[in-house]
């Protein structure tokens, strides 16, 4: 059998394009600066709640830290992957393939199918490196799809994230649809 494959998305020919989202980040320190100072005002007028505000604003700004260190180091340990050609590769017909929603947060928990016992989750609306076009959105893959897949498993997304993926439209019978699977 003579397979077509088609590139629908490759990270692995620009994986210099592979940075933190930064604005992301900005935003959720920005409403910590912001309850930071709410907390100094409301400390300064001796007004109700100050006490509550400081430890709150205190909370959100260590934990949304960690988290932005975290991602942020995860991210480019992917991108030092892709640029040293690190990572996995998987070919064949889906094993079950359950679509995705093309509006972030409707329903289920997005996109979700299996090739060669390798699971990939992905959504609409996502902020990870890889991707994440799902099937009413545009994507590539269908139940139907014979897929080409590099990725990279990342511990902090709990995940394969796709690298590289090729398609060959119309190559397999159709996959059953069996629900959100993680």
């Amino acid at each position: 059998m003579d397979l077509r494959f088609q590139q629908a998305f490759d990270l692995t020919a620009h994986a210099d394009e592979v940075q933190p989202a930064y604005w992301f980040y900005a935003l959720f320190l920005g409403i910590g600066v912001g309850l930071l100072a709410l907390a100094i005002v409301l400390m300064r007028h001796r007004l109700r709640r100050r006490k509550f505000t400081l430890a709150f604003a205190i909370f959100w700004l260590g934990f949304t830290s960690v988290f932005t260190f975290m991602d942020a180091r995860e991210v480019l340990l992917i991108r030092d992957l892709i640029q040293r050609g690190d990572f996995a590769v998987v070919e064949g017909c889906l094993a079950y393939f359950h679509p995705g929603h093309s509006i972030p947060g409707r329903g289920d928990e997005g996109e979700s199918w299996s090739v060669g016992g390798v699971r990939f989750r992905y959504g609409a609306g996502e902020i990870r490196p890889g991707y994440r076009l799902v099937e009413p959105g545009g994507g590539a893959v269908h139940a139907d799809t014979r897929v080409r897949v590099s990725f990279v498993t990342s511990q902090v997304y709990q995940s394969n994230l796709i690298v590289k993926l090729d398609v060959a439209p119309h190559a397999c019978p159709p996959a059953p649809d069996t629900g959100p699977r993680y």
